[in-house]
């Protein structure tokens, strides 16, 4: 029975992988996929899309300088006690799918299109936000890019920027 039960498994997926299915679309279904995890980056081994944001402060001078383009989402050190509990963690990667999600919705997004208009695009925009504010409580101006990397083992092989926001005032 454990046989038939394996090697039918085997014939779904193996379904799944000819098949192709039409890409289901609507209003309800955009609000729900909030709690579905974007499983894009298993179609195609290259560039991950990463979020990276600045933050412009006021100098004793009066002028305004601009910080380094810092990784939103760089990796969460690892405990043991996380197996039982690690909503940092959890949070990094809520944090992540969001970027997927924005990257799908850009790049279905027509050339002519402003990407201010997307849902995503103000979630991202007030997590870059978020967190510049944490490490600039001084900030009057952020913007933030959303950049295609290419990593190996090491280090960053390639970068490609996607998309670049205007200047946007706290």
């Amino acid at each position: 029975m454990t046989e038939v039960l394996f090697a039918a498994y085997f014939v779904v997926l193996l379904a799944t992988l000819v098949f192709k299915t039409p890409t289901v679309k609507g209003p309800w279904l955009f609000l729900l996929r909030a709690f579905f995890p974007n499983w894009k980056f298993f179609h195609a081994v290259g560039h991950v899309p990463q979020l990276f944001a600045r933050a412009s402060t006021l100098s004793q001078a009066g002028d305004s300088a601009w910080s380094d383009w810092v990784l939103i989402y760089p990796r969460r050190a690892r405990r043991w006690f996380h197996l039982l509990h690690n909503p940092d963690t959890n949070l990094g990667l809520a944090q992540q799918n969001l970027v997927d999600h924005f990257w799908a919705d850009l790049y279905d997004l027509p050339d002519d299109a402003d990407p201010r208009g997307l849902v995503t695009y103000a979630m991202v925009s007030r997590l870059a936000q978020q967190v510049l504010r944490a490490q600039h409580p001084d900030m009057h101006h952020y913007q933030f890019e959303l950049r295609m990397v290419l990593s190996d083992r090491t280090h960053v092989v390639d970068t490609q920027v996607m998309m670049t926001a205007p200047v946007a005032p706290c």
